[in-house]
């Protein structure tokens, strides 16, 4: 029922495919300046992408795949005025808003698609791929837009074209995904480092949809809706404490985590894994022109990249929010640290 619900309003109008000479060449580009790097693959000793463990001998050409499957929200230009008098574009603010989506678009990828499925260029004709990526486009009605997401950000405090934090856009997503019936999905936003077992479990059972839900017509839930589990965190005063570095690779190294959003000082980022001593991550500051009106069989290459961009963990911003998601019921406890007994789970 669930599955069914999210793709019960698939659009009728095509976007037609195009070939993009530019978009080919830079790809290729991208191929060969990894098989150059074979040396530097050879010499890795910890590679995690998404709870995913890549172990020597590395096969870089499913490495890229994973990469590259990843959504990939950039900048935009070009879209229709926010608010219809706002900007047209979201250059130089919404970088983390790009974050945001990105660690969304994840959840949806692994609740309907399975952390093993790979975007392929040539053949992408899964309904359930092209529903995801049209929740994100920018269109005033698309439910995570970046005209819904600038315009719930008012409601927040923030000013439209104005830079969000890690617990802002947790906070504005939560609140769009209670105006969104075609998804189920559920948001515990944790605060004080802090994961309160029972309170989610109690969470459950109300329907938390602000218009009429056909699914729970009394208001209330006898099954389980996937969750996604949002902690924001300050691991540090004015920088990174270097002490969180071997737990926050503990994280990216469970199945349930859908990554984490944070940066450095101005400039925001979307981490999906680490090699070593570095965090590896998806960059939204290119500036790429708006894509209008499109479903299956687009061009959809500049939704996706296989540049692996690196960030030493001395550099990140202390400021983050890690993600985590629970598709099945028994999950939010496989979190715990198995020796406590409480029902407060607490990471750090």
């Amino acid at each position: 029922m669930f599955y069914d619900d999210l793709f019960c309003s698939l659009t009728s109008s095509f976007y037609p495919k195009i070939s993009s000479d530019s978009l080919e060449q830079t790809e290729n580009s991208q191929l060969q300046n990894v098989s150059r790097n074979s040396k530097f693959f050879s010499e890795i000793d910890r590679l995690f992408i998404l709870g995913n463990q890549y172990s020597q001998p590395i096969d870089e050409k499913e490495l890229l795949k994973d990469v590259s499957t990843r959504l990939w929200f950039t900048y935009r230009k070009g879209f229709s005025q926010i608010n219809g008098n706002g900007p047209d574009s979201d250059q130089g603010w919404g970088c983390m808003i790009r974050c945001g989506q990105m660690m969304l678009a994840e959840t949806f990828i692994r609740l309907y698609l399975g952390r093993e499925f790979k975007w392929d260029s040539d053949i992408t004709g899964n309904p359930f791929y092209w529903k995801i990526l049209s929740y994100f486009k920018d269109e005033k009605l698309a439910p995570y837009s970046i005209q819904q997401i600038a315009m719930m950000g008012v409601g927040e405090g923030i000013q439209i074209g104005k830079w969000f934090g890690p617990n802002a856009i947790a906070q504005v997503l939560n609140k769009l995904t209670t105006y969104e019936e075609s998804n189920h999905l559920r948001f515990y936003i944790a605060m004080d480092n802090c994961i309160f077992i029972d309170e989610i479990y109690e969470l459950m059972k109300t329907c938390n949809k602000c218009i009429k839900c056909k699914q729970h017509k009394k208001g209330k839930c006898e099954e389980w809706s996937p969750l996604l589990l949002i902690i924001p965190l300050r691991l540090g005063l004015n920088e990174f404490n270097q002490d969180y570095t071997e737990s926050l690779k503990r994280c990216l190294e469970i199945k349930y985590t859908v990554g984490l959003i944070g940066g450095k000082p101005n400039q925001a980022y979307y981490f999906y894994g680490y090699l070593d001593d570095e965090l590896l991550y998806m960059d939204p500051h290119e500036c790429q022109p708006y894509v209008p009106n499109f479903v299956q069989e687009m061009n959809d290459k500049t939704y996706h990249t296989n540049i692996m961009w690196k960030l030493k963990f001395s550099h990140l911003d202390p400021s983050i929010a890690l993600g985590f998601v629970c598709k099945h019921e028994e999950d939010p406890m496989l979190l715990k640290d198995p020796g406590e007994k409480t029902s407060t789970s607490t990471l750090y």
